[in-house]
Formats: C-alpha cells, structure tokens, sequence
C-alpha cells in the first residue's frame, strides 16, 4: 500500500502475550488493521467457546490463526476446540505445529491435551527445552544494575552498557569500567547506539529506576552525549506522553520506537526534529529495529506480533509471516548480519537467540534457526554484531522484579554479557 512520504501506515497484527511485555501496549487500535481484526477474532472465539458454540469459535479461531499463526495461544486454543468436536486428528496436527514452531507446554497444567499426546510429541517438547550452541561470557557484572541496552566502539574495544534501576550508562574495558553518564532521579537509557565517536541514547523515566516519582512529567528524550565526559551535546523530543525504548542508528537516518503508543520516530540525517514514520494504532509494542544493506528497507520488531518490513522507498509497510515451523514473536531485539537477521527471543520459555534467513530483498523470511538456546540465557534484552560475533546482554536482571516492578532481593545473580560466533 502507498502512502504520503513521512507517515508510513500499513498493517498492524494480533495481541496475544500482553502479560510479558515490559512496554505499555498501543492507546487506540484500528480496528481496520490486523492488529484490530486479530483482537476481534480472538475475543469472539473466546466469547463462543464459553457459550458451547465449537463451530463459532473454531471459525474465529481460524480467523486468528490466518493473521498469526505462530500464535501459541490459539494454537492451543485451536487444539482444545478440536478436541471438544472430537477431531482428534485436526487436534494433533494443531498440537504438532504448535511443537514444532519450538514451543513448550506443561501437561501437569494442561491434562486436556493428554488424549492426543504420543512419543513423538515428547520428542519434540525435550527437544526444544534442550541446550543448542555455546556462548562465551565475555563480561560479569555484579550488583543490582538492570542491564539493558549497549553499544561497542570496535576500534577502541569500549563497551556502552545501560543500567536501567541505577540510571547510569558505563563504558566497559578489559582494564575495567568507568561511569559515562548518571541521568536524573528516576531516569534511565533504554537504547544505546554510536556514530561518529558520539554516544546515542534515548532515555525514560519509569518505576524501575532508582529517585523515580510518579508524580513528575519528565518527557522521554533521545540524547547525544560525549562518552569521554558524559556531557549531553543535543536532546531531542516530540511531546510529553512518550516512552522511547530502542534505538537504531540508521546509515542515514536515526530511528526510534515509542513503546507507550507503538509508534516508530525517525530523525533524518540526525537532526532536525523527530517525525512519525509509524503512527499509533498499527503495532502493539515495537522493540527491535534494523535496516538492509542499502537502507532502503527498515525491518521492525513487534514483541506481540512479529515482524514488520518498512518500504523506505516507496513508504509502505507490511507484516511478514512467519515460515512453517517458525516463530518471529517474543522478540526483544534485531540487528542484521549480512543479509540475515539475528534476534533475540525472551518472550518464551526457554529463552534463545534465533538467526532469520531472508530472501534477497527482505520481503520473506525463508527459516528461523535455532543458534543458543541455554540456562545462562535469563531475561536476555539487546544485542548487537561486531563482525563474526553477537555480543548481547544474556542476563539482564528483569526478572528480579516483582509483579509491581520492585526489586525482589538487592544482590541478585550478576548480570552476564555473552557472545556467539556466527557462521557467514
């Protein structure tokens, strides 16, 4: 679909895990989108199958599933209503794709899917539970920090790491660590990135971090900082109700997702003022970002819903459908490596890292691949390629945080950053 240059409007899709997603969902919906269309679907399937109406929520539930389907709660909603119309096979061959995209299930919790279980199934659930790939821990990081964005400077072998409970951002060394910058009472990095030896970093305040009053209006900011004194050089805003989460630094330009509305802000050529590219309504909770080669594709994260291809060219956006056996949701972070992408996957138990194979011109992912899936993975948050390397924070201490985002115990397990070596 095209549109007026500067605002990209395209499909939204489906709300399924709200529950574990850190940022705050999108205010208004389309109800036209995807996003609108997945949630009616959804609702109505439901409302159904509390009345007895099998048919009525087998064909909503259908509905779902052709918009998202990698969704693990209609898989196994889709998997039920069979079971209930004693569809025994339909069941099973629900209950296989839902293994075979690498999801897990309790049967302690779920005895209904008992009657179709078989050794194949049990195969599959040890499977993906079972550790892939090794990953070196090249830092340790003890302390309650909050570990979550970071950025690497190659040529001086500096780490930027962002601490969202102090609200401090470090620069990490082989002869050690230094403070870069300590923001405000109650203010803290989100996304980090470098260009130009410049430190990039969009900030928030939230309940997370250390001195935050809910009382104060303190608007969500991207700000340029030196990293050798931390002094802030340029601070961008676009209104008072925004809470900026991950940041890419775009060849040309800087990109920037908003996590209270679900939007995706960009400053051209890095200054000037923030625009919307994608306004409110059409993604749910946008995360990670990352562009093609040529930057003439932007390629958005929707922790809820997937994946996201941004016609730069054009200025048209469109959903990405996950392959068969595949699943492109949970994801807390992109970045590209040639021309596929690697993610990363917290939405789901077991965490893992995945490796998108793309067609040449990033309209479809061809398969997804397992390349880590280990115990040292906890709440993992961003990452980022540094030649034949992902470095990423592999424990973040997310989830030393109650349900009311007050910290559970001050010394928890340090915080780890690995690495994983890819294969060209």
């Amino acid at each position: 679909m095209k549109v007026r240059w500067g605002r990209v409007f395209g499909l939204g899709a489906g709300l399924w895990l709200a529950a574990m997603v850190n940022g705050a969902a999108a205010q208004n919906v389309d109800p036209n989108s995807e996003l609108g269309q997945f949630r009616d679907h959804r609702i109505a399937g439901m409302r159904a199958l509390e009345a007895g109406d099998l048919a009525g929520a087998a064909r909503r539930f259908g509905g779902a599933a052709a918009i998202l389907p990698d969704s693990p709660s209609i898989l196994l909603l889709q998997t039920q209503v069979s079971l209930q119309q004693k569809r025994k096979a339909e069941a099973r061959a629900t209950m296989v794709d839902y293994l075979g995209r690498g999801y897990v299930l309790d049967l302690a919790r779920h005895p209904e899917f008992n009657a179709l279980w078989d050794a194949d199934m049990e195969d599959q659930l040890v499977s993906n539970q079972s550790p892939v790939g090794e990953m070196r821990v090249t830092a340790t990081l003890p302390g309650f920090g909050l570990t979550d964005s970071m950025a690497y400077a190659p040529a001086s072998e500096q780490m930027f790491l962002s601490h969202v409970h102090t609200g401090k951002v470090t620069a990490l060394t082989a002869a050690g660590s230094r403070d870069v910058v300590t923001f405000r009472p109650g203010v803290a990095a989100y996304g980090l990135g470098l260009r130009d030896n410049r430190l990039w970093a969009t900030t928030a305040a939230t309940r997370q971090t250390k001195g935050y009053d809910p009382k104060l209006n303190i608007s969500s900011k991207v700000v340029l900082v030196d990293p050798a004194n931390g002094q802030i050089l340029q601070s961008f805003t676009h209104g008072t109700d925004r809470r900026f989460g991950h940041l890419l630094m775009g060849r040309d330009d800087l990109y920037v997702a908003d996590t209270s509305h679900g939007e995706i802000l960009r400053l051209n050529a890095y200054q000037g003022e923030l625009e919307v590219l994608i306004p409110e309504g059409y993604m749910d909770s946008p995360t990670g970002l990352t562009e093609n080669q040529d930057a003439t594709v932007l390629i958005v994260a929707d922790f809820i819903s997937g994946l996201y291809r941004v016609d730069l060219t054009l200025g048209s956006l469109v959903r990405l459908l996950p392959p068969e056996g595949g699943s492109t949701l949970g994801f807390s972070a992109i970045t590209r490596y040639g021309s596929d992408i690697i993610a990363i996957q917290n939405g789901f138990q077991p965490n893992r890292i995945v490796r998108l194979r793309m067609s040449e011109d990033w309209s479809q992912i061809l398969a997804v691949e397992t390349i880590l899936r280990s115990k040292q993975l906890s709440q993992p948050t961003q990452g980022l390629v540094t030649g034949d390397y992902f470095l990423f924070v592999a424990r973040s201490q997310w989830d030393n945080l109650d349900s009311q985002g007050n910290p559970i115990t001050p010394e928890p397990e340090p915080a780890l950053i690995g690495a994983v070596k890819l294969v060209p």
